[in-house]
């Protein structure tokens, strides 16, 4: 937030009446300053000036005088230090906060995380810190400068940009004391291939589900991983796949079963239609299973390697459950406890959220 240590009035000049007229060019509805024009930002306190404060000083309920004194400054966001200022309670300690939910920001570990994008930027909040100094320990892997703006959660905001691949932090400090810092993990894009099969049998058995609705579940997907662990998936294909045998009413992996038939495990012969050039194969058949019971319906998909099995039946939310399943090609396993249901990597379809904490975007793309 910024500050001011003097009141200021007509004949005033200086940063401080620079930092006045931007405020006012703000906050005031531009129809209401002199001549409907946004005030010239020279730091000369003007007549114009001196109108549009007193136009501000009415809008606030606030003694309409021209001076910007401790009211007024207050009430235009900034922080007066100057002659008859109220002491100011004791901040808490500097934090920083997410910006965008779901946006590569991890505020449970210590210190606290953020992924920035190679040649791209990230936006964070700082609270409790207004007069303290923000540094990059390694500019040559991010920077950080602050918006220069008043926010209404009363923090500061810092963009940080990412420069080369690899970790740093940002440091806040109080003198020489480091009070706070953010990591922050620059990342490369990490692209991965995809490709989409709609399976049928020579029984007539076949998917439902259509290859128009493939770019909607990618850009879904891109929703999730692209500003949290800059991976973009690219759609190489989708298209139809024959299987030259009955399949039955259930596509199943049992080759781990005690007892089932070998001729019962149907994984290999329906991934054997993948696209070997793909990163991540997806085969979209009507109903699968891999345990013991292949007539109670418990797994809506599965992964091993680059191929995944997803059937008709696997939820409403297909494009994160698409992303779930690419998070196991990318090295993640499932978690079932009741805390990281906010977690993409949560393990019950239609249940589990999109976050990608820390730990999970490092073993994605490293």
């Amino acid at each position: 937030m910024a500050t001011a240590n003097r009141m200021i009035q007509k004949g005033s000049t200086g940063a401080d009446v620079k930092l006045l007229q931007g405020l006012l060019n703000q906050k005031v509805p531009l129809p209401k300053l002199p001549q409907g024009k946004k005030l010239v930002e020279d730091g000369i306190f003007g007549s114009k000036t001196d109108a549009a404060t007193r136009t501000f000083q009415q809008m606030k309920g606030l003694k309409v005088d021209g001076i910007v004194g401790p009211k007024t400054w207050g009430a235009l966001g900034v922080t007066y230090t100057g002659p008859g200022a109220t002491p100011a309670p004791p901040a808490g300690k500097p934090k920083f906060e997410e910006k965008t939910p779901k946006d590569g920001f991890d505020g449970a570990v210590n210190p606290p995380w953020q992924m920035v994008p190679m040649s791209g930027q990230k936006t964070v909040i700082l609270k409790n810190a207004a007069n303290l100094n923000v540094v990059s320990r390694n500019t040559g892997i991010a920077t950080v400068e602050d918006v220069p703006k008043c926010f209404v959660h009363g923090g500061r905001e810092l963009i940080i940009k990412g420069k080369t691949k690899g970790t740093t932090f940002i440091d806040v400090k109080d003198g020489a004391i480091t009070v706070a810092s953010l990591e922050i993990a620059v990342k490369t894009k990490k692209t991965i291939q995809a490709s989409f099969h709609l399976v049928e049998d020579n029984a007539g058995h076949k998917t439902s589900r259509s290859a128009s609705s493939v770019d909607g579940w990618v850009k879904t997907m891109n929703d999730i991983f692209l500003p949290q662990a800059n991976i973009q998936v690219t759609k190489k294909r989708a298209i139809s796949v024959k299987i030259n045998k009955n399949l039955g009413a259930v596509v199943r992996f049992s080759k781990h079963l005690p007892g089932v038939p070998a001729s019962e495990h149907e994984w290999d012969l329906v991934t054997a239609k993948g696209d070997a050039s793909a990163d991540f194969n997806v085969f979209f058949v009507w109903e699968y299973e891999q345990d013991i019971n292949p007539n109670h319906d418990d797994t809506d998909a599965g992964t091993l390697g680059k191929n995944c099995i997803f059937e008709d039946h696997a939820g409403t939310n297909v494009g994160d459950t698409l992303a779930h399943e690419l998070g196991h090609t990318l090295g993640v396993n499932d978690f079932y406890g009741a805390a990281e249901k906010p977690l993409l990597m949560y393990g019950i379809t239609d249940q589990r959220g999109q976050k990608i904490p820390k730990a999970h975007a490092n073993t994605m793309n490293p």
